[in-house]
């Protein structure tokens, strides 16, 4: 699915494929070590192979994966991943995450996924999406609120649990619910 930033950069929103490894791994070694603390909660250097594996095999039943791209010279290049992976197989809830590029932070790539995930996780029976986020990530708990969803918050030990109830429509929502059906397509 094609799409525009909010500074006018033309994006293509899509899923992840397991061609996608080295794409994913290039996008991993541009994210700044505060904006891979903050996805993780720890510092890390790279991701495994095994890593690697696993966010790139998706049956996109209980694991849905997508990425936003752009064009470049030399290829497709990942500037956001979002994903959820349901919490037992068929469950009514799933943990979500979101990551976006540091050059493309605070341009609504956050938001496009954030978007899709939802209109996803409705059409696959998912009641809840469920992020757990650092308190000083306040930009990923901007967007979670600005979601539009109801949400329930709670926070120990400097961790935000923060659960969106997906199960529900608003008139936004639904405008977007046939887009997650397509993202599989080439931009």
């Amino acid at each position: 699915m094609r799409a525009a930033l909010r500074d006018g950069t033309p994006v293509c929103i899509r899923a992840v494929r397991p061609s996608d490894r080295e794409r994913l791994r290039l996008a991993f070694e541009r994210l700044s070590a505060a904006t891979i603390y903050r996805r993780f909660f720890h510092p890390k250097k790279g991701l495994t192979s095994e890593e690697l594996r696993t966010v790139t095999e998706l049956d996109f039943r209980d694991h849905v994966s997508l990425a936003i791209t752009v064009q470049e010279q030399c290829g497709e290049r990942f500037i956001a991943v979002g994903r959820y992976v349901r919490t037992a197989p068929g469950a009514d809830r799933a943990e979500m995450a979101i990551t976006v590029v540091d050059d493309y932070q605070h341009l609504g790539a956050g938001t496009l996924l954030g978007h899709q995930l939802v209109a996803i996780a409705r059409s696959a029976g998912v009641r809840e999406l469920v992020a757990l986020v650092l308190d000083e990530n306040r930009d990923m708990l901007e967007l979670l609120q600005n979601l539009d969803l109801p949400v329930q918050r709670t926070i120990e030990d400097g961790v935000h649990r923060v659960v969106l109830e997906v199960a529900g429509s608003t008139p936004e929502i639904d405008q977007r619910r046939h887009l997650g059906q397509h993202v599989s397509q080439p931009c």
